[in-house]
């Protein structure tokens, strides 16, 4: 295959040989390293045989001397193309302005990808970038990765990590979002230890501080369950800093809804497909579909970003839009679909809503009607309550009733 290739760049010619002494003539040619492959007779007096350009151009010195004849039957070959193509000025113009533009093309940025954080932060981080210079179109030159970071990072309090990586006609940046992190009391503040949120008290172990709840008491979001201030029997008052361990018995009711009756789609089988090209902001339609091409459809749309190179995509996309036909069906959900579906449903947003919480036990209930199902999952958790807040003065007489 490969010397197949060679020779086809080199370019060969298919010959007919016709005389009387072709044998002769043969192992005349090989003494003067004129190489034949493929030979084959055809008669008595005719043999076909390739060879390249550069023999072919030899072989009148030796059909003379060995009283033959030599007919082409046939050429291929790279050479032979080229000098077709030579004399057509507009096709090599063309292609060298295609070359030309191609070349041009490779100098600039055409695709600015965000990677590493959600579709909110994507947004930003584009938006960042485009005011620091980087966007589609912009020349590589022009463009300081190091820059478009500082600005980035300096100009937004959501991102704690940026890097800009330019390769090819692509920049990608690399951002990552800046998790939330709880506003902590220092250690030498005084503060409270406040219930975050209700439940009854299953235990409590208290580090530091005055204990106003106890084990059994019921408690509310807001209330007291540690105090940083401590009143000696001589009424001295001392702040500390409140720290304790709690846990709380919660009960919590998550409901969904959901339709019973609904409408699915059925495809027919048909479809049209509508295919254009997209250069910057300018479509180009390359076939056409008319505006409302089925009575009931729906279209999927496919991006093709054209690269040169893998690492240099050009300004050119091209979009397949595909629009299949459906015929729209009413479907009953049954009783035991939605309750399946329902209870699936809550558990994750169990999970989403709770992700710390011990669950004890759980109660799934279900109402079904057409067209809507009522569900609500009731559930016992163990969870840890407490949060730190600015210190509050007590009285003695409310001492003396936290210490019974």
């Amino acid at each position: 295959m490969l010397l197949g290739l060679i020779n086809y760049v080199r370019g060969w010619v298919r010959v007919e040989i016709r005389g009387a002494a072709i044998e002769r003539f043969l192992n005349l040619c090989a003494q003067n390293d004129i190489a034949f492959w493929d030979v084959r007779r055809l008669a008595p007096d005719v043999v076909q045989a390739t060879v390249r350009i550069q023999g072919f151009r030899q072989l009148r010195h030796f059909t003379r001397r060995m009283m033959c004849s030599v007919h082409i039957v046939k050429k291929r070959g790279v050479p032979f193309h080229t000098h077709r193509l030579l004399p057509r000025v507009a096709l090599w113009g063309g292609a060298l302005v295609c070359a030309g533009a191609l070349l041009a093309a490779t100098r600039f940025l055409w695709v600015v990808d965000v990677t590493g954080c959600d579709h909110t932060l994507q947004a930003e981080a584009l938006r960042l970038a485009e005011e620091a210079g980087l966007r589609p179109g912009v020349g590589k030159n022009k463009v300081d990765s190091e820059e478009v970071r500082s600005y980035v990072m300096t100009h937004s309090d959501n991102f704690s990590f940026v890097a800009v990586n330019i390769n090819g006609s692509q920049a990608q940046i690399l951002a990552y979002g800046r998790k939330e992190t709880p506003e902590m009391v220092p250690v030498d503040e005084p503060c409270d230890v406040v219930a975050d949120k209700d439940g009854i008290i299953e235990s409590i172990r208290i580090k530091a501080g005055l204990g106003m709840k106890k084990a059994g008491d019921t408690v509310v979001q807001g209330d007291i369950l540690v105090t940083g201030t401590m009143v000696s029997a001589l009424d001295e008052v001392r702040q500390v800093h409140a720290m304790a361990d709690v846990t709380l018995r919660t009960w919590h009711t998550l409901e969904q809804v959901m339709p019973t009756k609904v409408q699915t789609k059925v495809p027919t089988g048909r479809e049209k497909v509508r295919r254009f090209l997209v250069i910057g902001s300018r479509r180009i339609q390359l076939s056409f579909v008319e505006k409302e091409p089925f009575p009931c459809y729906d279209i999927l749309m496919e991006e093709k970003q054209l690269k040169l190179t893998e690492n240099t995509p050009l300004p050119v996309k091209l979009v397949t839009e595909r629009y299949v036909e459906y015929t729209p069906k009413d479907y009953v959900v049954t009783q035991e679909t939605a309750e399946k579906v329902m209870e699936q449903r809550l558990e994750e947003l169990l999970e989403l809503t709770l992700p710390e919480a011990q669950v004890e036990s759980r109660q799934f209930q279900c109402q079904y009607e057409v067209p809507f199902a009522r569900s609500a999952l009731q559930v016992e958790c163990r969870e840890q309550a407490g949060v730190l807040q600015e210190v509050s003065g007590i009285s003695r007489k409310t001492t003396e009733e936290g210490n019974d």
